[in-house]
């Protein structure tokens, strides 16, 4: 089961930036480390080709108006994440439009066109990748 997204660095030394004022969707889970965008001020779920907002810092339980704290994805920000499905022949190093999986906790390698990751390096035994959103929704 994919972990999620894990903050890494940034390459200009600059901490996480956090919001803590919008909702989480309403009657929606997230998980820890699960990309999400802002759509009519509230938090939800990003997947496939979707501009990534940041990433959730916690569990959120399904229900109504609940609070949550999201790591802004920023330029100059690493991530190391999984990767799921059969990697595509294209999924390798340098490649700039690797799509979300469709729980937002991974990067999908067999989807390798129109996605908002890049990839710097792979780790093929443990299945994870060092990535940048280059897509992000605030950029």
């Amino acid at each position: 089961m994919a972990q999620g997204f894990k903050y890494v660095y940034n390459d200009y030394g600059k901490d996480p930036t956090r919001i803590t004022e919008f909702l989480m969707k309403n009657n929606e889970a997230g998980v820890a480390g699960g990309a999400v965008k802002l759509v009519s001020g509230r938090w939800t779920k990003a997947s496939g080709t979707d501009a990534i907002g940041g990433f959730l810092t916690s569990n959120v339980t399904a229900g109504i108006d609940q609070p949550c704290e999201v790591v802004l994805a920023r330029e100059g920000d690493w991530y190391d994440a999984a990767y799921s499905g059969t990697a595509a022949a294209g999924f390798k190093e340098g490649i700039d439009v690797v799509a979300l999986a469709t729980d937002g906790l991974s990067v999908d390698a067999a989807t390798v066109a129109g996605g908002a990751i890049a990839v710097l390096s792979i780790n093929t035994e443990k299945k994870t990748a060092r990535v940048k959103v280059k897509n992000r929704q605030f950029s």
